[in-house]
């Protein structure tokens, strides 16, 4: 793996750690930015090694269950990514992703549901 594949997954892990343990201490105005921020990079790098997409993937699922005002979750996701099929596998990879995250330990602590 060369050092900007590196460096992005790094990225990528710092960005899904921020949202599971920090995402309370965003302001609520900051939320939708973030939310399209994600979608965008995701649009951007969907050609990018499967890695890099599966943790954009894995914090925009971690944001979509912490965003509460995110009502419209899996049409967006539809709206946006089906459209074109070299975006297929980010559309396919956050559909699957999406309920891994419901069910994680690490989201729900944060709720301090477990």
């Amino acid at each position: 793996m060369n050092k900007g594949k590196e460096s992005c997954s790094f990225a990528g892990t710092v960005l899904r750690n921020k949202i599971q343990k920090e995402f309370r201490e965003l302001p609520a105005e900051s939320h939708v930015s973030l939310r399209d921020s994600l979608l965008k990079h995701l649009e951007l790098y969907r050609e990018a090694p499967a890695l890099l997409v599966t943790k954009l993937s894995l914090a925009l699922a971690d944001l979509a269950l912490q965003m509460s005002s995110w009502t419209t979750v899996i049409p967006d996701l539809i709206a946006r990514y089906s459209q074109d099929s070299r975006s297929w596998n980010v559309l396919l990879e956050c559909l699957m992703v999406l309920p891994e995250e419901v069910g994680s330990r690490q989201v729900l602590s944060n709720y301090n549901i477990i």
